[in-house]
């Protein structure tokens, strides 16, 4: 391309014509707009676009301080979404603790004091060495609408005379807390925990029965909120939910998550 312009001769009579070539733009620079926003890298998320007096627009890299800006404000972003959720759920945990409270109240205002059958199916072998932790915590930490008893039915394939002579004593001990009874009971042709089960309930008595695994560790007013529910919404079954009581422990002992 060439440029053109017109002047007036020295005697000012007529305007003379010269001709000369048009200025060379400078490296990254456009003539439009439009041309230097298309030749922008990644889409403009590392350039930008500037305006030069010499009515070019240019595109140029950002600079060390705008990075330095940029990653401010992501760092920023990231904080604020991790405090608006941890905000979040201590709100939500707050609200479910409130309406807690309010089923346990109304549950121990309710009439009558039904009885509850507590079976805790186990596979002896394996789980010998905490099934008593769990018959001592339900005895004495669970909180029941009525007379409570707790009955462990287990199978074994070979005879364990220690632990069972244990359960055995359990079953004649006396100074359970609100004459709670405790029974243990051998299921000789189980194999499985739903055979151990089926056994339970056919000497079952009492209306209710709740069923907790051999290392459960109930909250004290779970059973309470579970009846309550029962007879609240008029079900036959409900069940609760449950967290890891040790998984302050392991690798995710910091999260919210770790607490109940």
């Amino acid at each position: 391309p060439v440029l053109i312009s017109a002047h007036a001769d020295r005697f000012g009579q007529r305007p003379a014509f010269t001709m000369g070539l048009k200025p060379q733009l400078s490296s990254g620079c456009y003539e439009s707009l439009s041309e230097a926003l298309a030749h922008r890298q990644l889409q403009g998320w590392v350039s930008s676009v500037s305006f030069r007096e010499d009515d070019t627009f240019c595109v140029r890299p950002y600079n060390m301080f705008e990075w330095l800006f940029a990653a401010m404000l992501a760092v920023m972003t990231v904080l604020a979404s991790a405090t608006c959720l941890f905000v979040t759920f201590i709100f939500l945990r707050r609200m479910l603790r409130r309406s807690r409270r309010s089923h346990l109240d109304t549950a121990r205002k309710l009439e009558g004091k039904p009885a509850i059958t507590a079976v805790i199916p186990c596979y002896l072998p394996n789980e010998q060495y905490l099934i008593e932790e769990t018959i001592e915590w339900i005895m004495r930490e669970v909180e029941s609408p009525g007379p409570l008893e707790v009955c462990v039915v287990y199978n074994t394939p070979v005879d364990l005379p220690e632990i069972e002579a244990r359960l055995k004593e359990l079953e004649v001990l006396d100074s359970w807390p609100e004459g709670r009874r405790f029974r243990a009971m051998r299921v000789m042709e189980s194999k499985s925990k739903a055979a151990n089960l089926n056994a339970a309930m056919k000497t079952v008595e009492d209306p209710f029965v709740v069923i907790y695994d051999a290392d459960h560790h109930p909250d004290h007013d779970s059973l309470m909120l579970l009846w309550e529910k029962m007879v609240r919404t008029g079900v036959d079954c409900v069940q609760g939910s449950y967290y890891m009581r040790n998984l302050s422990d392991n690798q995710f002992g910091c999260s919210p998550c770790a607490f109940p």
